[in-house]
């Protein structure tokens, strides 16, 4: 064999499906062997007794000694998935990592197609079509219509993929300093992940691949789905704004990233604190202490992108400034329905009429949007049954 490949699959659950991740992965063996690849999963038992290989359901197909599956302890007490992942990473000899989580599992030949493309163009990773649990492949991130074999950080709006998904070259992540940001609950791999895709070497989208496939079988315990205070929420943005790379990252670069961080995650969690039913005992979705934390974080992006987002709509700089002035949930209620009701040229247009088709705006957006459709930038195999 003259490559390798490793999958790494962290899971804190025994009842979660690995068996099925496990099973997807080894499948493509006799493929990629037969192209000099050697394949292997390696399962991290993360804060699990050893015993949870005989009595979760889960494993029930991939026993220890199974070939090619090898199986680690990783005990750190915090319910992300930072610690195994890292763990992982740092013993790996592969040439090339994937990642999949407990719950998910990779389409036949994904592998294969993904490693030809990294080989053709010694990419520093191919991220992944991304099959969402409704069977659709995710636009993201935002690739320009005529389908880059080299993508580009700010063309090719890598800010909107948030997590590393595909085929990592092992090299390239260690010449980044590439880790999972430990000792918080969620956005573990947005920093990371921003530097690899900005900092590391050639990009790649493998067009017509098999897809990585997201399921909605993480049961209720699952640690991104409840809401928790904004400071917490957002933990991981203090290790991206602390980041080297990011503070002497140009204007541009800046302003996508700040844009996407506002855009995304931060009407994100205005919309789901206030769409959320409040419960009797719980903490307070949205009170002045988060009030204050908001403006507080608003300012602190709008620092990084140098004080201005020239294509933020309209709508979106409103919405973003006024949640600041709201003191309860009712407030934010009443604010996010005005957002939801905004006309179309509140979505479309820029506070300054002539920044509504700079590159990153909803216009130019729609518009890309249309045309990738029509090049069949995202279109992939059908989902296999």
């Amino acid at each position: 064999m003259t490559q390798s490949i490793e999958v790494v699959i962290p899971v804190h659950d025994p009842a979660r499906p690995v068996a099925r991740g496990i099973a997807s992965v080894l499948e493509q063996r006799s493929e990629l062997a037969a192209c000099g690849v050697e394949l292997r999963v390696t399962v991290v038992l993360h804060n699990l007794a050893t015993d949870s290989l005989s009595r979760g359901p889960g494993f029930t197909a991939g026993p220890p000694g199974a070939a090619g599956v090898s199986y680690l302890s990783h005990s750190d007490g915090v319910p992300s998935p930072a610690g195994p992942r890292n763990f992982a990473l740092n013993r790996s000899t592969a040439d090339y990592l994937s990642f999949l989580d407990s719950d998910d599992y990779l389409e036949p030949g994904s592998l294969l197609s993904w490693w030809e493309v990294a080989e053709k163009h010694h990419a520093a990773a191919v991220i992944a079509p991304l099959r969402t649990p409704e069977g659709n492949i995710l636009a993201a991130p935002r690739i320009r219509p005529s389908k880059p074999r080299v993508l580009h950080p700010l063309r090719d709006g890598l800010a909107y993929r948030s997590v590393p998904y595909g085929l990592l070259r092992r090299e390239s992540l260690q010449a980044v300093g590439f880790g999972y940001t430990e000792g918080i609950l969620t956005g573990e791999d947005l920093e990371p992940t921003l530097r690899l895709w900005f900092r590391s070497g050639p990009i790649c989208y493998p067009y017509g691949a098999p897809a990585y496939r997201q399921t909605d079988d993480s049961g209720p315990a699952r640690v991104t789905s409840s809401i928790r205070p904004l400071r917490q929420e957002f933990a991981w943005l203090e290790n991206l704004l602390e980041a080297d790379w990011l503070r002497q990252a140009t204007t541009p670069e800046r302003r996508a990233i700040a844009h996407k961080i506002l855009r995304v995650h931060g009407i994100g969690a205005l919309l789901r604190r206030a769409d959320a039913p409040g419960f009797l005992g719980d903490p307070p979705l949205w009170d002045s202490e988060e009030s204050l934390y908001w403006r507080e974080l608003a300012t602190r992006v709008m620092s990084l992108a140098g004080g201005s987002i020239p294509s933020i709509s309209r709508r979106d700089a409103n919405f973003l400034q006024a949640a600041g002035a709201a003191s309860d949930l009712r407030q934010l209620q009443v604010l996010t329905a005005g957002y939801r009701a905004s006309g179309r040229s509140g979505e479309l247009l820029t506070p300054r009429k002539l920044d509504s088709l700079s590159n990153d705006s909803i216009i130019r957006h729609y518009v890309k949007e249309r045309l990738r459709g029509w090049t069949g930038v995202f279109r992939a195999p059908p989902a296999a049954t």
